[in-house]
């Protein structure tokens, strides 16, 4: 087996997506300059949960970010696995919406977003448990061996339009306002 170096997408678009409770659109990606060294995409506004009874109602999410055009080798050998590596500053309250393979504009695969909830305090007192500072959220989604729940070629690795879709959503249950930084989203491949 062979695997790739973890590669950089060359091409990112917002894509805009009604929020299904609200049908208010979702907050825009500010991407100027991300693709330069130690520059961030960040959301235009932040992501917020108003308390209150129907506090379901106040949730925010990220537009959808296509990182596409990964310029990766048609090398003719099967493809096996795809990993993310994925680096965000959610200020421990930033939870995944979308985390999907993307290919000829449409979604494929598995969406690979966590159930895991983020949030950084007691879920009965409501106190910090550590300090609310925006961390490092460092995680790999797929694995050497994980096709993500499709088929690829590679053809379709190389292809530009083949990349992934990145959304976030506010925590539903603690009220609060934070701005999603997006520091990384690399791909490598490995073939057989």
């Amino acid at each position: 087996m062979t695997t790739t170096l973890f590669q950089s997408a060359s091409t990112l678009t917002n894509v805009s997506i009604p929020n299904t409770i609200t049908n208010f659109n979702s907050i825009d990606w500010n991407f100027n300059g991300f693709l330069a060294q130690n520059n961030y995409a960040t959301s235009k506004k932040p992501l917020y949960t108003i308390s209150g009874l129907w506090m379901e109602k106040f949730a925010s999410t990220t537009s959808q970010l296509w990182l596409t055009n990964y310029k990766f080798t048609d090398t003719g050998r099967t493809v096996v696995g795809v990993e993310l590596q994925l680096n965000v500053l959610r200020a421990a309250r930033i939870e995944d919406l979308l985390i999907q393979l993307t290919l000829g504009g449409n979604l494929i695969g598995t969406n690979y977003a966590s159930t895991v909830n983020p949030v950084q305090s007691d879920m009965y007192t409501g106190d910090l448990l550590e300090p609310l500072n925006p961390v490092g959220d460092l995680s790999i989604y797929g694995g050497p061996a994980d096709l993500w729940g499709t088929t690829l070629t590679s053809a379709n690795v190389a292809d530009p339009t083949f990349g992934i879709v990145v959304s976030f959503k506010s925590n539903a249950i603690y009220p609060h306002r934070d701005t999603v930084y997006l520091d990384q989203a690399s791909l490598r491949i490995t073939y057989a």
